[in-house]
């Protein structure tokens, strides 16, 4: 697969409840992907919404949650076989239940996250880190529109993980 293809398919995942900044930066981002739709760039873009962090042995409980647990296996597969880093993610980091002192792992989400798909196989995600260069959702969205740079967008994308 060609990697700089314009894929069938692109998935959006933004986290919902940020700070006002990264919302800005969202509500940007699914504007850009919406005109690549609309004009044809993309076939089909799906918007999922997640928190800031998933705890694996509960989502399993909900198809949402396996939904989202599937999505992030293919992601880490992804970074396997592509030798890149998807540092956003923090996969599996133990977390103390306040209530009960029990430990639990939980994978921390970045704000925005961009996987893109052809012909039903993961091409891509952002954001990541690949022969040392950073590709941020917004870099994927400029490469999909064809353009050096996205216009009138955000000068930089943080990635925050908190």
């Amino acid at each position: 697969m060609d990697p700089t293809a314009n894929p069938d398919r692109v998935e959006l995942f933004v986290r919902s409840l940020c700070p006002e900044d990264a919302t800005h930066q969202q509500n940007y981002v699914l504007d850009q992907l919406q005109a690549l739709e609309d004009a044809g760039r993309i076939e089909d873009l799906s918007i999922l919404i997640w928190g800031r962090r998933i705890e694996p042995r509960l989502a399993q409980r909900t198809a949402e949650g396996r939904h989202l647990l599937d999505r992030l296996s293919a992601f880490e597969q992804w970074e396997r076989e592509s030798d890149a880093s998807l540092d956003a993610f923090d996969w599996q980091r133990p977390v103390t239940n306040m209530v009960s002192d029990e430990s639990v792992s939980v994978i921390t989400l970045p704000t925005l996250a961009l996987a893109e798909y052809a012909d039903g196989d993961l091409t891509h995600v952002a954001p990541c880190k690949r022969d040392g260069t950073v590709h941020r959702v917004t870099d994927r969205i400029s490469r999909l529109a064809d353009t050096e740079h996205a216009t009138n967008g955000p000068e930089h994308e943080r990635t925050v993980v908190q």
